[in-house]
């Protein structure tokens, strides 16, 4: 669901010491109603929220297959543009318009503070997967 790179894991540290502006997380809301922790960390979060040294976003969407998708959006207190570009750019995916699925990928990848190299290779392997998924 969320773009996997090397901040994987290491999101609230890199916020804290202000080397990232943002994280994003995000799942399928399963029948319990609940998403664990490991994948969405609230609780993680939770001190710094409460504190103002991170503001928290959340987005519900409604996927075509009937599903909910719940993400949560991290910033610092001096990014929160990045959120609303954030979601703009997973909207791009709904609507019913012909934009290329990677140029998302790369300006969502831009908007967490990834590298350029970091975001191109993430691009990169994405083709790669659907190159070797389309040659089956």
């Amino acid at each position: 669901m969320s773009m996997i790179g090397p901040h994987q894991g290491q999101e609230l540290e890199l916020m804290l010491q202000g080397k990232k502006p943002c994280a994003v997380f995000g799942d399928i809301i399963p029948e319990s109603g609940f998403i664990i922790e490991e994948i969405i960390p609230e609780k993680a979060f939770a001190p710094y929220v409460k504190s103002g040294q991170i503001i928290r976003f959340e987005d519900n969407h409604n996927t075509h297959d009937g599903h909910i998708i719940k993400r949560v959006i991290f910033t610092l207190p001096n990014e929160t543009w990045r959120a609303d570009a954030i979601l703009w750019a997973y909207n791009l995916r709904h609507l019913d318009i012909n934009v290329p699925f990677d140029a998302d990928d790369i300006i969502i990848g831009l908007l967490l503070g990834y590298e350029t190299t970091d975001t191109e290779e993430f691009v990169q392997n994405i083709q790669k997967k659907k190159t070797h998924c389309s040659q089956r």
